[in-house]
């Protein structure tokens, strides 16, 4: 499974919780190497969370991160807010644009701390996610996205 904000996680169990005096289906999910562990509500749709995409999604998901055109706001705070959201919202083209705009601001100007944390993060998450689908180290796929954010060879 993938998590918009963390990554690549594991489920490691399904506990049923009495929340409200309401039963609740809650999936217990371990990220990454620092033990990070999260329980999501199975009973409400959750936009951050979603499966692994597919080995045939990803040419698609090059061609975005490549082809895309960035227009990213000039204020800070708003264009915080803007990747945040499209972030939150879990789709991996929108985690692109997100890497994509940073990367192309980041060549023409100093990146705020959130930004430049922001921009890390969203490329090791996606880094994670295809290299596990394409059987490739992260820092591999880091290298071949950062490639095809500035035009070059997906390969």
């Amino acid at each position: 499974m993938f998590h918009s904000l963390h990554g690549v996680g594991t489920v490691i169990s399904i506990e049923e919780k009495v929340v409200l005096g309401q039963p609740t289906t809650f999936s217990v999910s371990s990220f990454g190497d620092d033990g990070l562990k999260i329980m999501v509500n199975l009973n409400k749709e959750e936009k951050m969370i979603r499966p692994i995409i597919e080995q045939d999604e990803i040419p698609k998901v090059m061609d975005h991160l490549q082809n895309w055109d960035s227009d990213l706001p000039t204020k800070a705070p708003t264009r915080y807010s803007m990747n945040l959201g499209k972030l939150k919202s879990g789709d991996i083209f929108a985690l692109c644009e997100v890497i994509k705009g940073l990367t192309a601001l980041s060549e023409t100007r100093k990146l705020s701390p959130k930004d430049q944390t922001m921009l890390e993060q969203t490329r090791k998450n996606l880094a994670e996610e295809l290299g596990l689908v394409r059987d490739v180290q992260t820092e591999e796929m880091e290298e071949i996205i950062d490639r095809a954010c500035r035009g070059g060879s997906q390969n």
